[in-house]
């Protein structure tokens, strides 16, 4: 279409699915009763949720674990001197990091299917939501791929805005401090407006896991009709535009997985601490050891376990609701039923 929205009856994800519960709230909600709604679904269902948040997180936590076990993170010496086994550790890193990455976007489909469920008054099961995803499993590491992909390209853009004034400072030092103070500002504000397409594609592609999950769509179709979702769209408010509504919606869970990061290196900072007044302030304080350090991170996995879910929720709540808005999937849903009754 001319628009670029795509037909609510392309690929829809009620046409094999059995019908939801009639007498279901589909309409329009504001961003309140988003927030609202979402958190009613996460009590109602929360021994499910937090069982697949722990599956979840099972894989970033064995990546810490293995990384501080056999000493494979990288210290400002390895970055600096770039030795041969400075690159092995940087790759068995990223190797780890992507393969867990995989796994979460795994257990994000599950998850959305169990929300999907909830959300549409049918009873959620993992068992069912385990095998719906085991049917798209091809589907999910190539979307996953190309979804890391696009987002790691647009880090060339800080990086860039970092290493521009680095490399302009070796050539052409400021020479006061009122230069310095001008050469800090213009760094800071090229930093920030890099991170702007950054965010962008962030918010572009952050409906990725519902189109694929709920609609089928893989690769570039799910990263496009993510897009088409996101979108902002004129005709409404500005508070409306579908990237200020997911604003609105995932800075609530932003600060509150801060305040649990916060929580769960309190090991870390009381040992730093006590390093730091036995030592003096002046020197070189001693790396943690081990078993601090698996705390701080088995404590870690236990807090974003906890708030995990809220994203999923937040993300497939706001999909379904932007398809109620631009292409009657509440009525949709209402010709199925109307259908299917005896």
């Amino acid at each position: 279409m001319a628009d670029g929205i795509l037909s609510s009856t392309a690929n829809s994800p009620v046409s094999s699915q059995p019908a939801p519960r009639s007498g279901i709230d589909l309409r329009p909600l504001t961003t309140s009763e988003l927030i609202d709604r979402g958190f009613s679904l996460y009590r109602a269902h929360f021994a499910g949720f937090l069982l697949l948040a722990l599956l979840c997180q099972t894989a970033p936590l064995l990546n810490q674990v293995l990384v501080t076990a056999f000493k494979l993170d990288l210290s400002q010496v390895d970055v600096q001197q770039a030795t041969y086994a400075s690159f092995i550790k940087m790759g068995i890193n990223a190797l780890l990091f992507i393969i867990s990455h995989i796994i979460v976007f795994g257990f994000e489909m599950i998850i959305t299917f169990y929300i999907a469920d909830a959300y549409l008054g049918r009873n959620p099961s993992i068992r069912e939501s385990m095998y719906k995803f085991a049917t798209c499993v091809g589907a999910s590491f190539w979307t996953c791929t190309l979804n890391m992909l696009l987002i790691a390209l647009t880090l060339i853009f800080p990086v860039l805005a970092l290493a521009g004034p680095k490399l302009y400072a070796q050539f052409y030092p400021p020479a006061n401090l009122i230069a310095l103070f001008l050469f800090a500002t213009a760094t800071f504000i090229l930093f920030v407006a890099s991170l702007v397409p950054v965010l962008v594609v962030f918010m572009r592609v952050i409906l990725v896991v519902p189109a694929l999950a709920l609609e089928k769509f893989s690769g570039w179709k799910a990263i496009k009709r993510s897009s088409s979702l996101v979108r902002y769209d004129p005709g409404l408010g500005f508070f409306y535009w579908g990237e200020m509504r997911l604003s609105f919606l995932l800075l609530p869970l932003f600060i509150i997985e801060l305040l649990i990061l916060s929580l769960t290196s309190l090991p870390l900072i009381i040992f730093k601490i006590s390093e730091a007044m036995r030592d003096g302030f002046g020197g070189e304080l001693a790396p943690p050891p081990d078993s601090t350090m698996i705390l701080s991170q088995i404590l870690t996995f236990l807090g974003i376990s906890l708030i995990l879910p809220l994203y999923p929720i937040a993300t497939t709540l706001f999909y379904y609701d932007i398809r109620i808005r631009r292409e009657g999937f509440d009525l949709e849903i209402m010709a199925q039923q109307l259908g299917e009754a005896p």
